[in-house]
């Protein structure tokens, strides 16, 4: 079942971060039926998600609880990073190898983003932490859910210089081989190089999705079911399921 991530006091809030598991079933909402994925999503939090249509950028959208309605749920618009309202509705990320990132922010905020090898490429790591200095605040917390690990994640050296150029680091220090020898990109290792250049330290880091099939995987078994790294800042008086 749904893991936490972390569950932490920090302040006057709770910061809350949790994977679900395929046993939670597909996440994916574009391809589960809304009926299913509300059933799915109230399993896990107790409430609806917001969740967006990721395509491997790095657009920000902002969630407005207000504003959410049955014609922009499941999916609140385009984009791979989502920025919470405070205290606001659990957001979440789907992957089955990318990486899911948390950055929790000191007021209650919560971005959470989604970096396949062509968002870190493109920055999506520095787009996330933008958002929240643009919103006025500092990132506290940053977790790192499920994601595939150099082992399992055979690449060619021409992207690894593109991942490289993203991250702002040598092709060497995201460069490893996989378990049978090949050339692997260490992807955990280049998101928390994007996030240590810009002083934040990741405290939690997700097992690997190839290697584990608690978790969907599209490289190592090719399954086009998605799990989701959902996130929530609540204040203590407030009791979550």
């Amino acid at each position: 079942m749904a893991v936490d991530l972390l569950d932490r006091s920090e302040g006057t809030f709770r910061l809350r971060a949790v994977a679900t598991e395929r046993i939670d079933g597909d996440m994916h909402p574009a391809r589960v039926r809304s009926d299913v994925l509300h059933d799915r999503q109230h399993s896990v939090t107790g409430s609806r998600w917001t969740m967006v249509n990721q395509v491997h950028g790095r657009d920000v959208h902002v969630a407005c609880d207000s504003g959410v309605t049955a014609d922009a749920w499941p999916l609140a618009g385009v984009a791979d990073v989502i920025v919470s309202e405070p205290m606001g509705r659990p957001i979440a990320v789907w992957a089955a190898d990318c990486a899911p990132i948390v950055l929790f922010g000191t007021t209650g905020l919560v971005v959470a983003a989604h970096a396949g090898w062509r968002g870190l490429a493109a920055g999506v790591v520095d787009a996330a932490v933008d958002a929240v200095i643009d919103a006025g605040d500092s990132v506290a917390v940053a977790v790192i859910g499920p994601m595939v690990h150099p082992c399992c994640y055979e690449f060619t050296l021409d992207d690894i210089g593109l991942v490289a150029s993203g991250v702002r680091c040598a092709p060497a220090a995201i460069t490893a081989l996989t378990t049978d020898g090949h050339l692997a990109f260490n992807a955990p290792a280049a998101v928390r190089t994007a996030l240590v250049g810009r002083g934040i330290a990741a405290e939690v880091l997700g097992g690997c999705t190839g290697c584990n099939d608690r978790w969907f995987s599209h490289r190592a078994r090719i399954e086009p079911g998605r799990h989701a790294v959902v996130a929530w800042a609540e204040s203590h008086d407030r009791v979550t399921p």
